[in-house]
């Protein structure tokens, strides 16, 4: 039998981040954990949600003329498992929060917090900051609290991700698309390839995005085989392969035929080819010197030259800076000559 895939953080990993983060709020090496009431928690507004149950209808009870009653419930009824462990052996991991006033807003744990009032408990244990981090690292935190879930689907998982590369993107300045296979390894602890999966599955067309949205795709590898195919026939083919339960071998034949049109087109003439391109590749180089002095060429245009000032700063010796900077002002050329 086939052993089944863990995601998990490497521990080397967790513990760069626990000293990231302990370092950051003055904590010595590690986070405070106390036992905190129950009612001193409340959800952060600013953090996106997966559910819409509340602690208000935790303990009030979900109102009948509730235009969400339905989804509550159903809601609240997949607490019921979590709560009754948390009844027979309690809170294995504390949930993690910062302090807001007199209050504790929740990084992670939302779960656990609602299932522990179904449990009846009155106090939780948690894992504490002082102040609210920045979000980079909640999204570590909640990757982190997360990753171990059996339950975890993976649209929950590429949410989370998604929300940690762009904060992780916006850290380091550059935009999400510029984001590679490495830094995702690097930042989850995973190997490469399970990275690049990761990667092709976020660059899904629109249909299997929401085959995994809709939980219909559940398996990364699957999934990201199948966003690869570019036949929109062989593509279908292998959905509904996989929709009917073809194994990972099943599918990777399948789209070994769409690896052989793409030889077929390549030797076709390009009057041949079908679709024509719809963009312009300018190309790409490793020489730095000739990547400046293209830029430098198109900022010496009267229509960007007023640009200059914000290219002054540019780290001619950093291959991310520079494509940033050229992408963006491919974007304002766009806007000027649209």
């Amino acid at each position: 039998m086939a052993k089944k895939k863990v995601f998990q953080i490497s521990n080397a990993l967790v513990e760069g981040l626990e000293e990231t983060v302990s370092a950051a709020h003055n904590y010595n090496g590690e986070l405070r954990v106390e036992v905190i009431s129950l009612k001193k928690i409340e959800l952060d507004p600013e953090n996106p949600r997966d559910l819409i149950l509340t602690f208000d209808d935790m303990y009030h009870g979900i109102a009948k003329d509730d235009k969400n009653y339905t989804r509550k419930m159903d809601e609240k009824a997949s607490l019921l498992s979590i709560a009754n462990s948390i009844k027979e052996q309690g809170i294995i991991n504390p949930v993690v929060v910062y302090k807001f006033g007199d209050k504790y807003r929740l990084i992670a744990g939302e779960r656990r917090s609602l299932a522990s009032i179904l449990a009846g408990k009155t106090e939780v244990q948690a894992k504490i900051l002082d102040t609210k981090p920045d979000e980079l690292k909640i999204s570590l935190l909640q990757w982190m609290e997360n990753v171990e879930r059996k339950d975890l689907s993976l649209a929950e998982r590429l949410k989370n991700l998604e929300k940690m590369l762009s904060a992780y993107a916006l850290n380091k300045g550059f935009d999400l698309d510029d984001v590679t296979a490495t830094d995702v390894g690097r930042l989850l602890g995973c190997s490469l390839p399970h990275a690049m999966n990761y990667i092709s599955v976020m660059n899904a067309d629109t249909k299997v995005k929401e085959l995994i949205r809709t939980n219909k795709l559940k398996n990364l590898e699957k999934a990201a085989l199948i966003a690869t195919i570019r036949s929109d026939g062989i593509k279908q083919e292998a959905i509904e392969a996989c929709l009917a339960g073809a194994t990972l071998k099943k599918l990777k034949s399948i789209s070994a035929q769409d690896k052989v049109k793409k030889m077929v087109i390549t030797h076709l003439s390009p009057d041949m080819r079908g679709r024509q391109p719809s963009l312009v590749n300018l190309g790409s180089t490793r020489k730095i010197p000739v990547a400046k002095l293209i830029i430098d060429s198109i900022l010496s245009h009267e229509k960007v030259n007023h640009l200059k000032q914000h290219f002054s700063e540019l780290n001619w010796t950093d291959y991310k800076s520079i494509n940033h900077a050229f992408k963006q002002l491919i974007k304002t050329l766009e806007k000027i000559e649209a």
